[in-house]
């Protein structure tokens, strides 16, 4: 095993409320990844994306990482985070500034892009808690011309706008996920919001130029990210997911949540067939001990039944106040472990009404390492995001003082802004 992280020598870790994920890979000087090795533990000490237990935490966190270093053979010293938490949301932003010589500068671009990205918790936040945790600069228009500019420099105008999308998140749940990776021995190169890095595991640049909402459905919470015409327009964390649906199955059968884990597993699928009501189910009934069984029919209607509830709750919720129905030409991405049950993305299709389809990683890996699966969706964005990041920060320092350096600046102000 090499001893010392290579530069060009990626690595992502992403924190789920059930594995923990390190995936190593190897970047060219043209941002092509090679995947070199993965690790993935049961992840323990971690409820809806946030730190329940930091000793827990920090040794499922060593875990993956030396299985990741195993199948590399390469030192892991410093990794790229996916964050998340159930209090993540999102804000869209215009900041304003006149142009006294009718020219846009780079100081007024550089003026008008912190003021749309000032950001005060006691008007704007949820809670007192609530920081600025990343950011998109989608772009400028000038005066009352709504077509966004990259690069408005040297163009006239009366009036320019910058355009950003913020996230904001909790400042303890950042602080303490910070904590963890750094007492597990690591240096962290930055943060990715992990429904960003999902989409990036999974979107083509169709998907985000038409319109499109990723469902990242993990164990304890489901990742939301919308996208059109290239550019993220929302991003939220709802707090359910597949642990919802064992929780169900534990209360409806009476047997402990192991078990109920595996009878999801083992039998969840949609929609119900016929051999289904003769299927028989056994289990163990936790308060007596005593073994006791039920048809796969009651398995696949309690599934059935929490899942369109969840759906519901994000269309109603999430979705619709903001026309996403009717605005994401492309419809719907799952990822997540719960993206792997056999028949979730038709009923996703019947209770939302659009097409749906289950977003594999786009990276190409050997198959024996094992990164094939749409729960590994996220670690993938965060190699490719990682690079993206990397090669903009390399744009910098080759600028001459262009725009192109500035922008790059703008979007590196916030720390772990991985929006290329």
């Amino acid at each position: 095993m090499e001893t010392v992280q290579q530069s060009s020598t990626v690595a992502a870790l992403d924190i789920g409320s059930e594995k923990i994920s390190v995936a190593v890979a190897d970047a060219s000087e043209g941002g092509e990844l090679t995947l070199l090795g993965f690790g993935k533990v049961p992840s323990l000490g971690i409820q809806h994306g946030s730190v329940q237990d930091v000793e827990l935490a920090v040794e499922s966190i060593r875990a993956a990482v030396a299985e990741a270093e195993q199948t590399s053979r390469r030192k892991v010293t410093t990794v790229s985070v996916a964050l998340t938490g159930k209090h993540l949301h999102s804000i869209n932003k215009v900041g304003q500034v006149v142009l006294p010589d009718a020219e846009v500068d780079s100081a007024a671009v550089k003026q008008v892009t912190r003021l749309a990205m000032a950001f005060d918790p006691k008007v704007e936040g949820q809670s007192q808690d609530d920081r600025l945790v990343s950011h998109v600069v989608k772009g400028y228009t000038l005066d009352n011309d709504d077509v966004m500019i990259d690069d408005p420099i040297g163009m006239v105008g009366s009036v320019i706008k910058a355009h950003v999308h913020l996230a904001i998140g909790s400042d303890s749940v950042v602080q303490n996920l910070v904590k963890c990776i750094r007492r597990a021995g690591l240096d962290i190169e930055g943060l990715v919001l992990q429904p960003w890095a999902s989409a990036a595991g999974v979107l083509t640049p169709t998907d985000k130029e038409l319109g499109v909402v990723v469902l990242d459905i993990g164990a304890g919470t489901t990742d939301i990210s919308c996208w059109e015409k290239g550019q993220v327009e929302f991003t939220a964390v709802a707090g359910m997911g597949g642990n919802t649906i064992q929780r169900d199955i534990a209360a409806v059968l009476g047997c402990n949540m192991s078990d109920a884990e595996d009878i999801k597993l083992t039998y969840g699928h949609w929609p119900l067939r016929p051999e289904d009501a003769y299927e028989t189910v056994r289990y163990t009934r936790e308060s007596t001990g005593e073994p006791d069984s039920c048809s796969c029919e009651k398995i696949v209607m309690t599934v059935e039944s929490r899942l369109t509830e969840m759906f519901k709750v994000i269309a109603r919720t999430y979705l619709s106040p903001d026309g996403w129905n009717l605005r994401a030409s492309a419809g719907i991405v799952l990822t997540g472990g719960v993206a792997r049950m056999p028949g979730v993305a038709e009923l996703a299709h019947h209770v939302l009404g659009l097409p749906v389809r289950v977003g594999m990683p786009l990276m190409q890996s050997d198959a024996s390492i094992g990164l094939v699966s749409p729960e590994d969706a996220t670690v993938v964005g965060v190699l490719t995001e990682t690079v993206r990041r990397r090669r903009l920060s390399g744009a910098e320092k080759r600028s001459d003082g262009t725009f192109s350096g500035l922008l790059a600046q703008l979007k590196r102000i916030v720390f772990g802004d991985f929006s290329g």
